[in-house]
């Protein structure tokens, strides 16, 4: 029954009203339910991407900023642990006494890194299957040889590394620093503490250089970067189903640079890849920030 002048539905509208709309609802479960799945993918790929993406920015702007370029190298250029000089000012020095040009590895002994091993402890560094191998400490290669480079960008040992295994005096003039030259400019001309003086600062060996690693462990699919001898460990992912890295030689057309290959894979079986250059800049100016 309606009273006069009211406006409603009827008990019978009203039934038929919400079995339309239960109609629709039902209709649009499944088109709900794939909208929500597909965001949820969504998220878990771009948080998969975004992982991917901080991992390789560290990297790369680590090869970028290095002083030494450690691992790959020739002897072994495919490797699945890249290694270079973290940008460690031990002595707090700079280039024009101005903080954006930090003096970075530039005074370091007949074992560069300091860590009584040969080469990087605990690491295969040229990759022939043997870790810590040839005796002394002071051969930073692995390669059985003691200091057979010289500071001045030639691979003088002929093993396809540059500059990789220095003596503590690292260009071997017999003076500190660069012969003839007032390299500290204090207005003087080789008058460091002496020939081991690399920097001409009156102190001897006092800023070595600090590797950086980052290695893949295939077991746990865990991406880690990692400074030796501190314990200081981080875990950069720990869905990684690929990680190399490419050594490539200076040629015709470029200049010594890694290829660095990612690939993070989902819970869902869905992955990224990643794919950079990096070309070492540092690795002959040895100033810890490119100047031009």
């Amino acid at each position: 029954m309606r009273r006069i002048n009211e406006k409603g539905l009827t008990l019978v509208e009203l039934l038929i009203t919400l079995t339309i709309m239960g109609i629709i609802a039902m209709a649009a479960m499944p088109l709900l339910s794939t909208c929500l799945e597909a965001h949820s993918q969504g998220d878990a790929r771009s948080g998969l991407y975004q992982e991917g993406v901080m991992a390789m920015e560290r990297m790369t702007s680590g090869v970028r900023r290095c002083t030494f370029l450690l691992i790959p190298n020739a002897p072994n250029t495919i490797r699945d642990i890249l290694a270079f000089s973290g940008t460690v000012n031990d002595d707090d020095d700079y280039y024009f006494n101005d903080t954006l040009f930090p003096r970075i590895d530039e005074d370091f002994k007949n074992d560069m890194d300091n860590n009584s091993y040969a080469g990087i402890a605990n690491i295969d560094d040229d990759g022939d299957g043997h870790i810590d191998e040839g005796g002394k400490s002071e051969d930073d290669d692995e390669d059985g040889g003691l200091n057979e480079e010289i500071l001045d960008g030639i691979d003088d040992d002929g093993d396809g590394n540059v500059d990789e295994d220095l003596f503590k005096d690292a260009n071997q003039d017999g003076k500190s620093g660069i012969e003839g030259m007032d390299d500290n400019g204090d207005g003087q001309v080789d008058n460091g503490a002496s020939l081991s003086d690399d920097d001409e600062d009156g102190e001897n060996d006092e800023d070595t250089l600090n590797p950086l690693i980052y290695s893949f462990d295939s077991g746990t699919n865990t991406l880690t970067e990692s400074i030796p001898y501190t314990g200081e460990a981080t875990d950069l992912s720990t869905r990684v189903t690929l990680f190399q890295v490419t050594y490539e030689a200076p040629d015709a057309t470029h200049g010594p640079r890694v290829q660095i290959a990612l690939t993070l894979t989902g819970d869902d079986g869905e992955s990224v890849q990643f794919v950079e250059y990096a070309y070492p800049r540092n690795t002959l100016q040895k100033t810890g920030k490119r100047v031009s």
